[in-house]
């Protein structure tokens, strides 16, 4: 508790993106039921009750309080290319920080909490992070891994797919129809397992 009082201490003396911000922080300070569960994360993805708020300076949004969010990550095959985007649903969303203290007042979940700075990360920060619960950062480098996996085995099939019709042109200008009639099967089985259209 004492680490956490500290940090968001420390973060009202740094010039704020959005001065009202301090007042919200103050208002936290104040309130030890809501200081008691708030956690500060470095990545706020995947959770569902989070609010960031940026120091001067920062490229990211000045103030931003989320409720009850749901997100997924969701890979599609767009004009044959493998899309990857997060889908965030949320119940609430607010940008002023002072219109934050009513629903703060009757919050009783968990709230995940970032600070944004405009460079590295102060050491009194760095000591209150603790993991995200919802995604590891080993998850994300599985998640990339497997992308990756997925795209190298369509670009094989793709490559197969290139050179089995060219087996089969030449078996048509040979006219060979056993050449023709394998090579054939072969297509047609790796166009079916192919994401793209060739």
């Amino acid at each position: 508790m004492k680490l956490k009082e500290l940090a968001i201490r420390n973060f009202i003396r740094t010039p704020l993106k959005h001065p009202m911000s301090k007042y919200l922080l103050q208002f936290i300070l104040d309130t030890p039921d809501l200081l008691k569960r708030i956690t500060f994360v470095r990545n706020r993805e995947y959770l569902p009750n989070t609010m960031l708020i940026s120091e001067l300076g920062s490229p990211r949004v000045g103030f931003e309080l989320e409720l009850g969010v749901h997100q997924r990550e969701e890979v599609r095959i767009v004009n044959g290319e493998l899309i990857r985007r997060l889908r965030r649903e949320r119940h609430l969303c607010i940008n002023e920080p002072m219109e934050a203290i009513a629903p703060l007042r009757t919050f009783r979940s968990e709230l995940y909490v970032t600070f944004a700075f405009c460079g590295p990360m102060p050491a009194w920060y760095l000591d209150v992070l603790e993991s995200s619960p919802s995604l590891p950062e080993s998850s994300v480098a599985n998640v990339n891994a497997v992308l990756r996996e997925i795209v190298r085995e369509q670009l094989d099939l793709a490559v197969q797919a290139i050179l089995t019709k060219a087996a089969i042109d030449q078996a048509l200008a040979e006219r060979d129809p056993d050449s023709f009639r394998r090579n054939s099967r072969i297509y047609r089985e790796i166009m079916s397992r192919c994401l793209w259209q060739l």
